[in-house]
């Protein structure tokens, strides 16, 4: 019987990416969301980055909210309160 040798290597080509346009020159005003994945301390990670931006550029407010499981896109009625307010969305996993 013939044995199968498989590489863990694996194999990828190198990519550019641009970066999304940035709409704001800075954080100064700005809503911010924070949108937690559900897994172990992504909460506590995100209101921890919340605080300090919001400390640091005084944000007119944080809007924080959670996907329902990890392994799922957010709920579109999560999504659209999302765009509505906030002018920028950090999305954080925790574990």
């Amino acid at each position: 019987m013939a044995s199968i040798l498989i590489s863990p290597e694996g194999h990828s080509a190198e990519r550019c990416a641009e970066l999304a346009p940035r709409r704001l020159a800075t954080l100064d005003g700005a809503t911010v969301g924070l949108l937690g994945n559900s897994k172990l301390n992504a909460d506590a990670i995100l209101g921890a980055l919340g605080a300090l931006l919001a400390e640091r550029y005084g944000l007119e407010t944080v809007v924080a909210r959670t996907k329902p499981s990890f392994s799922l896109p957010a709920p579109a009625a999560i999504v659209d309160e999302l765009v509505a307010k906030c002018q920028v969305v950090i999305a954080g996993v925790g574990d």
